[in-house]
């Protein structure tokens, strides 16, 4: 029998797992630190950390860089599917859920001897459904939109990880996109470029090419703190039998009640109309359409108002434009940046190896980060006024 890491009988602190991208790990754990969390470590994609059931779902209510959280159950070796089966059916499912609760199942696979993930969910369910079947006569249904029960499982080689998911949908959909472009960045990895960049409330940060906005409204949020679980009204935990309504109300509330009205300034900047008419109806939805300002011209034709900030650049990477159009425009952002925006620090995210060398800027950090599938670098370029090294010359110093 394999033991059980959890059940719902379970009180007390328990270990979570949290998913993020990669090259956002650091930020995650400090936002789980700075939530309470503890025994925090960091692993590739992810940051494992200890809480009881409030912290799970202060988590997931107010985490700004997580995708998902996950609660091991167990793990064990199956070298096939017949072991994979007895194993999965071995566990103690009533400890979970009854006959009448909804199951819903996804994988991830990296192994030579598992390598269809919807078999691997298959499999797992006729398990499960046996396991009931054989011990009340019932079984419980499939709920592929909300179901009672999520199970994540992970396979590496051999090895299975059975995680019970506490999120449902990915935290990235917040709630308050309702007008996206074709292929819009992910909530949390706009949250994540924000927080990387280092960008503070009395700081203006432009995000020069924003699409649907997000970038501008992950910043609001975090400046005037609003918790991004604040437009869902949905988590999976809130269907366990477990769950503790007055516990959740009482976070709920006590997260509101941080929410501030900060004098924040946003730029959420679009050359093409229809994209910026996007990005005003999102900052509406998300409620901060009183710190973001959108405003519909080309970035080369836009001033920043003050005399310090952040700039934050998501232009086109040129998996739709040839190689000499991309020179060409990541040229023309470097002089941009270089005549209008000193005593700002930019940031730009591309997978472009051509566009990073066509810049004309040496950036003074470069960040292995993940946009979707592809595989990106997120580099700062800080823009002084005048020349660093007349500061440096001894001759231009002042004697004292």
């Amino acid at each position: 029998m394999n033991q059980l890491k959890y059940d719902f009988s379970h009180t007390g602190d328990f270990e979570m797992k949290v998913t993020t991208f990669f090259g956002l790990e650091e930020i995650l754990a400090k936002e789980l630190l700075h939530l309470g969390g503890k025994e925090i470590t960091e692993f590739k994609r992810g940051v494992s950390v200890v809480g009881d059931m409030g912290f799970l779902y202060k988590a997931n209510l107010c985490l700004h860089t997580a995708l998902k959280i996950v609660i091991p159950i167990t793990k064990f070796e199956a070298n096939d599917e017949n072991e994979f089966y007895d194993n999965i059916k071995k566990i103690e499912w009533e400890n979970f859920i009854s006959v009448t609760d909804s199951i819903m199942i996804e994988s991830v696979l990296n192994s030579e001897l598992f390598t269809h993930s919807l078999f691997a969910c298959q499999k797992a369910k006729d398990a499960i459904v046996d396991r009931f079947r054989e011990k009340t006569g019932s079984r419980p249904d499939v709920d592929l939109i909300k179901p009672a029960f999520k199970l994540y499982i992970h396979i590496y080689n051999n090895e299975v990880t059975l995680n019970l998911d506490s999120s449902g949908d990915p935290l990235y959909k917040r709630g308050y996109r309702s007008d996206i472009n074709e292929a819009p960045m992910k909530e949390v990895l706009a949250a994540g470029l924000v927080k990387l960049s280092g960008w503070e409330r009395h700081l203006e940060l432009i995000d020069g090419m924003c699409g649907a906005g997000t970038i501008a409204i992950e910043a609001a949020l975090w400046a005037n703190n609003i918790p991004p679980g604040y437009y869902r009204s949905d988590f999976t935990f809130m269907r366990w039998r477990n769950y503790d309504e007055k516990l959740y109300d009482t976070i709920y509330e006590s997260s509101i009640n941080k929410i501030k009205n900060a004098e924040v300034n946003i730029i959420a900047n679009d050359i093409d109309e229809p994209t910026v008419k996007k990005a005003i109806t999102n900052t509406k939805n998300a409620k901060v359409d009183d710190v973001v300002t959108c405003v519909n011209q080309s970035f080369f034709d836009l001033m920043p108002t003050r005399g310090a900030g952040v700039v934050i650049l998501n232009p086109p990477y040129g998996e739709r434009m040839e190689v000499p159009e991309i020179e060409k425009l990541y040229k023309e952002i470097g002089n941009k940046l270089k005549k209008d925006f000193q005593n700002y620090n930019a940031w730009i995210i591309t997978s472009s190896p051509e566009a990073i060398k066509s810049i004309g800027l040496r950036p003074s950090r470069k960040i292995h980060i993940y946009n979707g599938s592809l595989e990106c670098r997120f580099l700062k370029f800080e823009l002084y006024g005048g020349s660093k090294k007349a500061v440096k010359n001894p001759e231009t110093m002042t004697k004292r």
